[in-house]
């Protein structure tokens, strides 16, 4: 890469692949909770130590649920990307769900909630592959996206959630605790209330505060302009997020660009984590590409990741990221989808990342830095 700074080293590359044969039952859908995972008595355990899985958008998806006439005429450009949805949905989401209920039954029943987004025919296959197992959505772009997306989603999605949550969930944006720990799921597209966000983490005491969003709030790859609060006009609205989120000290994970990131935002109030994952599957073995670590490379030069990306926009991607770097603590990066095992407890939160829908761990890093 360039642009790095004097005495630096970015690592670049790709690191490693999978064999098929590697494959081994997948922990989940974007969060899931178990515990027995330490040395302490089961309801210390179950408290204040447990673990949970994330995957991001999985793009569920079917062709028959799209109207290809309104496609072609609104949205021409998604057609491909529809047909390589629906590949991935038939050749390896059961695969996936199978393999999480598999664990589930591994871990003794403790694994209590999952988290992803989709819709009736989502809930089908979420159902007949995970049996109990409660499943918590966050919203996506794709889940709101053509005529009457947005009633759809919430006259199907929020009774679900009531029900899986075991409380009234009116609104996409919501929160509940987990042990000592909130996790606050916030609706960037309808409900992006951050008064409503300041209240949910001031007045319900955690230890660790996970907030869950579809777009990252930094960014994190070449399509630096992809994340929430992106425009200029939104400029006072997004330091108001960041600082509320220093306050809160807390971990941020987010989906939307289909590869993995981590890093660390200062702000006047403190400092957050991001941590970013895909989860698409289009083919397996799955290889982890262009590898970048080191705080040294988040600048300008990370949009050359996509040279072929919105060649018109790349001057403002790299300002973007330019602005940025300064308040960026820690970073690394890679293009592959896969799944991340979290534990948590009262010293660390440290995530296991594995690389498709191999039993074979990447590599594990920590989230308390």
């Amino acid at each position: 890469m360039k642009k790095n700074r004097p005495g630096t080293v970015c690592h670049r590359r790709t690191v490693l692949g999978f064999s098929g044969r590697d494959w081994m039952p997948l922990l989940f859908l974007s969060l899931v909770f178990h515990a027995g995972l330490f040395g302490e008595t089961e309801s210390a355990r179950t408290e204040s130590e447990y673990s949970f899985a994330y995957l991001g958008d999985l793009h569920i998806d079917q062709t028959a649920h799209h109207d290809f006439e309104w496609l072609k005429a609104n949205k021409p450009n998604d057609l491909q990307q529809i047909e390589g949805y629906v590949r991935s949905t038939d050749t390896y989401t059961s695969r996936l769900l199978k393999q999480i209920r598999t664990l589930a039954e591994l871990s003794g029943g403790r694994i209590k909630r999952v988290i992803q987004a989709q819709f009736a025919y989502a809930k089908q296959m979420i159902k007949q592959n995970l049996g109990d197992l409660p499943f918590i959505s966050v919203k996506g772009n794709h889940d709101i996206t053509g005529p009457g997306a947005v009633d759809a989603y919430n006259r199907f999605m929020l009774p679900w959630m009531s029900a899986e949550c075991g409380k009234p969930v009116d609104s996409a944006s919501f929160y509940f605790m987990q042990g000592p720990d909130l996790f606050v799921i916030f609706d960037v597209y309808h409900h992006a209330d951050l008064n409503w966000l300041k209240k949910a983490l001031k007045h319900n005491p955690h230890r660790h505060v996970f907030v869950v969003m579809h777009p990252p709030v930094v960014p994190c790859s070449a399509r630096s302009a992809w994340h929430f609060l992106s425009k200029p006009g939104e400029l006072k609205k997004r330091e108001v997020l960041l600082n509320i989120l220093g306050r809160s000290k807390a971990i941020v994970l987010t989906a939307h660009l289909h590869k993995y990131s981590l890093l660390g935002r200062k702000t006047p109030k403190g400092t957050f984590v991001q941590f970013n994952m895909g989860s698409v599957i289009s083919f397996s073995p799955v290889t982890v590409e262009d590898e970048v670590r080191g705080v040294e490379c988040y600048n300008g030069s990370l949009v050359e990741l996509e040279p072929d990306f919105q060649p018109e926009t790349i001057e403002l991607r790299k300002k973007i990221l330019d602005d940025e770097r300064d308040s960026v603590t820690f970073f690394e990066c890679a293009d592959f989808g896969g799944y991340a095992v979290f534990h948590v407890s009262d010293a660390a939160v440290a995530a296991d990342i594995y690389a498709g829908d191999s039993s074979e761990k990447w590599k594990t890093v920590n989230l308390i830095q």
